[in-house]
C-alpha cells in the first residue's frame, strides 16, 4: 500500500504528503483531485465499473495528471513532460487510496 499522510497546510487547505515514488500520488491527490469529495466518488463509482465488467478502461485527463485506470491497474502521470512523474498501483490499492482521501476530507477538523 502507497504511504501517503494527509494533513492541512497552513492556509487550511487540505493536502497530501509522500516520499517518492509515492510523491506522484501525493501531488495527484492534492493537485487534480483537491478537496472535491463528488471528485472521489466519481473515482469510486469508476472503479466498481471497471471490477463489474461494465468499462474495460478509463482514461481521464486533468490539469495536471491523468489517470489510466484497467480492471486490474491503475498508471498516474504526469500531464507535463517530467520523467519520473508516473506511478503505477493495483485498482485495489489506489481504490483504497481515494477511500482515504474521501474519509479525510469528510473528517471534522
Amino acid at each position: 500500500m502507497p504511504n501517503v499522510r494527509f494533513t492541512w497546510n497552513q492556509e487550511g487547505q487540505v493536502t497530501a504528503l509522500a516520499e517518492p515514488p509515492d510523491d506522484v500520488l501525493a501531488d495527484y491527490l492534492a493537485e487534480e483531485v483537491r478537496n472535491d469529495s463528488r471528485q472521489c466518488r466519481r473515482l469510486l463509482d469508476i472503479i466498481r465499473a471497471l471490477r463489474r465488467g461494465s468499462h474495460s478502461c478509463w482514461l481521464a485527463e486533468g490539469e495536471a495528471w491523468h489517470v489510466n485506470l484497467t480492471k486490474g491497474r491503475a498508471v498516474i502521470e504526469s500531464e507535463f513532460a517530467v520523467p519520473g512523474r508516473a506511478r503505477e498501483l493495483t485498482l485495489g490499492e489506489f481504490e483504497e487510496l481515494v477511500q482515504s482521501w474521501l474519509r479525510f476530507l469528510e473528517t471534522p477538523r
